[in-house]
């Protein structure tokens, strides 16, 4: 398979199934945003602290990147859609 058709097969998957790889995304995010709130409020200065914080900076990316994607995806079913029109 071509990878032009492998990613017309990506950006033709429903709007729906895309919403929610995008809830995921923005909740794993969040997860990150709270961890890190906790961790510089609860938990005392310390390599533990750190480590948290570090745990939740990683949450944070890894929801931003999958947000991202699912946005991305959005923006090319749209002008996959808006092609197939014309």
């Amino acid at each position: 398979m071509r990878i032009k058709d492998k990613l017309i097969n990506y950006c033709s998957a429903p709007l729906a199934q895309c919403f929610k790889q995008f809830r995921l995304g923005a909740v794993v995010f969040f997860a990150g945003l709270v961890v890190v709130y906790i961790a510089s409020q609860a938990v005392p200065p310390s390599l533990t602290q750190e480590l948290i914080t570090l745990a939740g900076l990683l949450l944070i990316g890894v929801g931003f990147i999958i947000a991202i994607a699912a946005q991305m995806r959005m923006l090319g079913a749209r002008l996959l859609a808006f092609w197939r029109k014309q």
